[in-house]
């Protein structure tokens, strides 16, 4: 029997409020009075946000300002059976250093704008609780400044740490599986890139024990989660 527990962690993702040195930008203050609210409401978007992304020529604007993307890659994890028969644990880092904790079987809206809407009202709140059931449990909750080594180190307190990336390893994502989640109680666990574009920073990467790529080319976070997600429940359900 497969006793080992794993854990995906979107590292470094492009899900930021508005960021200090772009709050008094012109552009930025009459989108957020254009959508009726104030700055601190509002999430860096690439669709709204590029020109004057552009005009600070703020760092890593190449990762940041993809919520949206964000939004898919956890809808790629929430809704499956490996997720919902509490076989992985998720967390969400940011790319300003933030982590998202996912509670056991929740669901997110499908909807981008209602799922914009439930992780402002988390930054707010900083925790999310089921009022229906367990008081004592939470949906969702939000640490502020949690440096992705803070959050392997201290939380997940991982065994092994596994990156993907189109520099990585060639590999199939099948053998890499088969050859990682093992009948022992160690913690593996799962990285991808919450972004668009670039690749991890030289802290994140240089916290991998492994890093494989799984393709010829570079391809989208949400394709990568879906395919490890299928070959983890391959491994987990056929044993």
């Amino acid at each position: 029997m497969i006793r080992s527990r794993i854990a995906i962690v979107l590292a470094e993702s492009a899900l930021e409020i508005i960021p200090n040195e772009l709050r008094n930008n012109h552009l930025i203050i009459n989108y957020s009075k254009k959508v009726g609210k104030s700055v601190s409401e509002v999430f860096l978007d690439k669709s709204y946000h590029y020109i004057a992304m552009k005009e600070k020529n703020i760092d890593c604007i190449w990762k940041r300002g993809r919520p949206d993307l964000v939004h898919i890659c956890l809808l790629s994890i929430l809704s499956t059976p490996l997720f919902l028969n509490n076989l992985v644990d998720v967390y969400l880092h940011t790319i300003d250093n933030k982590v998202i904790f996912i509670g056991e079987q929740v669901r997110i809206p499908k909807s981008y704008r209602r799922f914009e809407g439930l992780m402002i009202k988390l930054y707010q709140e900083k925790e999310i609780k089921n009022n229906e059931k367990d008081y004592n449990k939470y949906l969702l909750k939000i640490e502020k400044n949690m440096t992705f080594d803070k959050l392997v180190d201290k939380v997940i307190k991982a065994d092994k740490i596994i990156g993907f990336s189109s520099t990585g390893i060639p590999k199939d994502l099948k053998t890499i599986v088969n050859e990682n989640i093992e009948t022992n109680n160690k913690k593996i666990v799962f990285v991808i890139g919450g972004f668009q574009n670039g690749d991890f920073s030289q802290s994140t990467r240089e916290r991998f024990h492994l890093t494989y790529s799984i393709a010829n080319e570079q391809i989208d976070a949400h394709v990568v989660i879906s395919r490890l997600v299928y070959e983890c429940e391959n491994r987990y359900f056929s044993v």
